[in-house]
């Protein structure tokens, strides 16, 4: 079976994040191969755009050349095209191609640096948008587009109807640069509005637009119709801000491969917290297991919600003398135990496994002896308030809870820390046995 092609003609990004490399990653996402035709060379960071250096016209024909006289190309997607001399040029040359065509009117980069001259505007206007089959700009791209200011639901359908007047078959007005407690994107095709509104995630994203414009690319190569193509990459652009990551000291890098990443990671971590788990339950004596059984969960890197952890179908559980074994895992965890493994992985990206253990003067005198060190989680919440306070998480064995019903019972807690199940297994065996 021959693999589906798309095209990005883009700017690169020295940082990874954004351009024609944030395409590539989304294109592989969904099963399709990417083809790359550089416009220009940026050298950049999270925190700023410092260089730019643009290809000539005929450097940037000769690739798109190259590359269609031998390969046949599903779709093509335009970002960061930054002179009005190369959108011309891209858009004569593409005008007699059948493929579908996203274009993303790029203009500025995620750490706030512009990306164009001035020039480029009008040629977008002219020549590229008539040839697309969806046009995507944000609200401050279509205020520069359209000469005024977008600023209620009004303005937006009024954009909308404008700018697809330029010739674009479909627009997506993308809304992530309004403000208020929910984002807003719409899309307008044959006439109709398609409203799609979702909570905001508080963060800057660093090649969110570039992303979601290639997925878009992706799925009209798969044949999607552009309603369809548009509800699908939302999703999964959503997803991948959401499961954004940090590279430098600047924006966070929106993860397009973030669900290939957690179906991978969940798969081998499943197993690993239920070999363990089976491993402590018959370790952990009865008079350590809280009344509501003991919880044990395992977190999936840069986990984001209960989603992105293991745990255990059923707590481990003593009765009658016997400890009942796990039978499963699943992802999804309790909403405390959640909050705990994420806050935890906020001081320690390596600890993300915990396992929760009955309070008792016997298990701290027992802990100590065995040159286990404790600190109380309120004390941990004091020194991520405080900077002049100072705890190194990577020397603590066990965080203790006192006076919480969170797990499901009214007694105290003491939390095991580790980075793995694996891990969690070998400090349970030097504590007991």
């Amino acid at each position: 079976m021959s693999m589906l092609v798309a095209m990005t003609i883009a700017g690169s990004d020295s940082s990874g994040g954004a351009g024609l490399q944030a395409d590539l990653k989304a294109f592989s996402s969904e099963g399709v191969h990417g083809t790359t035709v550089i416009t220009a060379v940026t050298a950049q960071n999270t925190r700023q755009v410092s260089r730019i250096f643009p290809l000539s016209t005929s450097q940037i024909i000769a690739q798109i050349d190259a590359v269609l006289e031998d390969v046949n190309i599903s779709a093509v997607k335009t970002g960061m095209l930054y002179s009005g001399d190369i959108a011309r040029a891209v858009a004569r040359r593409l005008n007699d191609e059948d493929m579908p065509l996203v274009v993303d009117p790029v203009m500025v980069a995620g750490v706030g640096d512009g990306l164009s001259l001035d020039d480029l505007n009008d040629a977008i206007r002219d020549e590229l948008a008539p040839i697309a089959t969806i046009f995507t700009p944000n609200l401050p791209e279509a205020e520069a587009l359209l000469g005024y200011t977008i600023s209620d639901e009004h303005d937006i359908k009024k954009a909308c109807r404008e700018l697809s007047a330029l010739g674009s078959d479909a627009i997506l007005l993308k809304g992530g640069h309004a403000e208020g407690p929910t984002c807003r994107d719409v899309l307008y095709h044959d006439e109709r509005y398609t409203i799609m509104e979702h909570p905001r995630v508080p963060i800057r994203g660093h090649g969110g637009g570039c992303i979601l414009a290639a997925l878009l690319a992706a799925n009209l190569a798969k044949g999607l119709s552009v309603h369809d193509a548009v509800i699908k990459s939302n999703d999964s652009v959503r997803h991948a801000v959401i499961h954004n990551y940090p590279i430098g000291h600047g924006v966070p890098v929106v993860n397009p491969l973030s669900r290939l990443y957690r179906e991978a990671w969940s798969h081998e971590s499943l197993k690993e917290l239920l070999f363990a788990a089976r491993k402590a339950a018959c370790l952990i004596p009865s008079k350590m297991v809280a009344e509501g059984g003991t919880e044990f969960i395992f977190s999936l890197p840069y986990a984001k919600n209960s989603e992105d952890i293991c745990s255990l179908e059923i707590p481990i559980i003593h009765r009658n003398d016997h400890t009942i074994l796990p039978a499963g895992v699943m992802l999804g965890a309790s909403q405390y135990m959640t909050q705990l493994i994420i806050s935890i992985s906020s001081y320690n990206t390596d600890i993300r496994s915990i396992i929760s253990l009955k309070h008792s003067s016997e298990l701290e005198m027992l802990v100590k002896a065995k040159g286990m060190r404790t600190v109380a989680m309120r004390d941990l919440m004091r020194a991520g308030e405080d900077n002049s306070i100072s705890i190194e998480l990577e020397a603590i064995d066990f965080i203790s809870l006192h006076n919480s019903n969170s797990l499901g019972s009214e007694e105290k807690a003491m939390i095991l820390l580790g980075q793995n199940p694996l891990e969690i297994l070998s400090k349970l065996r030097m504590l007991i046995e």
